[in-house]
């Protein structure tokens, strides 16, 4: 990222110097903060891109100027991580610890802390509910989650790389930008996007739920195959997402994940793309041909980037959108 394209520019929220207006922007879409300017006659120079995708808010924000210095109060029921796009400093305001945040850095549930992010570069913060959160890991356990869901100050690794939380946000950001210029986000997108950030921190950031998520799934209820196919089916153009489709029969995400991967080698995510392109091919095979057409049936598949929809399209069916389309006319 770059001074000149930060994440989320083309949802510019607001241009200002003012400190005030800068930090009640960015409220809404973060947690509760004070700021206070590090060098109090040199004026701000402040950005704030920011929006919300289903459950979850992303807010980047560059202060300009000699910088601030951020407070935060304990996030107690709330979940926000942040990803500085330069080294950051980090002060816990009640051990006195400090360190250099240079990644994924999820604020404290029970103590204050302070933090300089660089002026010009900007901090990415990505915000939502615990109970949300919670929400999306009983999916995955196929069980409610009873202890209180907690990231900081928890030992052992995560289940997988924490490169991976960075790679989906920047992905989500990159996939976001060019959403507005097709004509905004389609709830079938936004759900997708929405479960991919909150699988990333779940699986990508160390927390007390990481034990459970680590333990071998219950045994999979292979008869429910052809149930699992028919629910999709049903449901393929409405904003569901795979945690809706293990929840429908009752399974976790992990058994679902199972019975996928034995019965068609599939994951979830690829028999529910599957479905909707099948949907999608008869869709071209019967619109009338036009500029937008086939923009016009990727959208209604839930595809952004139409550059992916044709990847995929012609993965599955051996041509592309537009052969199917001129053929059928």
């Amino acid at each position: 990222m770059t001074t000149t394209s930060p994440p989320l520019s083309a949802y510019q929220r607001i241009v200002s110097a003012d400190i005030d207006v800068l930090h009640d922007t960015v409220e809404p879409f973060a947690v509760g903060h004070d700021l206070q300017a590090r060098v109090p006659d040199d004026p701000l120079d402040g950005q704030v891109n920011a929006l919300g995708v289903g459950a979850v808010n992303l807010v980047w924000v560059r202060y300009g100027g000699g910088g601030v210095i951020v407070d935060t109060p304990p996030t107690a029921g709330h979940f926000a991580m942040c990803a500085p796009i330069a080294p950051m400093g980090v002060e816990y305001r009640a051990t006195r610890n400090r360190d250099t945040a240079g990644g994924s850095l999820v604020l404290s549930h029970d103590e204050p802390m302070r933090m300089t992010p660089h002026p010009m570069l900007g901090c990415l913060v990505i915000a939502t509910s615990t109970g949300r959160l919670a929400d999306h890991l009983a999916g995955y356990l196929g069980r409610d989650y009873t202890t209180p869901l907690r990231f900081h100050s928890v030992d052992g690794p995560a289940i997988a790389p924490a490169a991976i939380v960075e790679r989906t946000w920047r992905h989500v950001c990159d996939v976001l930008d060019h959403a507005t210029a097709q004509g905004g986000l389609h709830p079938l997108a936004a759900r997708t996007l929405e479960e991919s950030l909150l699988t990333a921190i779940l699986l990508g950031l160390p927390h007390t739920a990481t034990e459970s998520l680590a333990e071998s799934p219950a045994r999979s209820p292979h008869h429910l195959a052809a149930t699992i196919r028919e629910w999709v089916e049903a449901h393929h153009r409405r904003p569901i997402g795979v945690t809706d489709i293990a929840a429908a029969v009752s399974i976790s995400v992990r058994q679902l994940q199972s019975i996928c991967q034995d019965q068609w080698g599939l994951t979830p995510t690829q028999l529910l793309r599957g479905m909707r392109l099948d949907h999608a091919r008869a869709a071209l095979t019967v619109a009338q041909q036009g500029p937008g057409a086939v923009t016009d049936v990727a959208r209604a598949a839930g595809y952004l980037h139409m550059s992916r929809f044709a990847a995929h399209y012609r993965q599955r069916f051996g041509e592309t959108p537009t052969q199917t389309l001129k053929r059928a006319g």
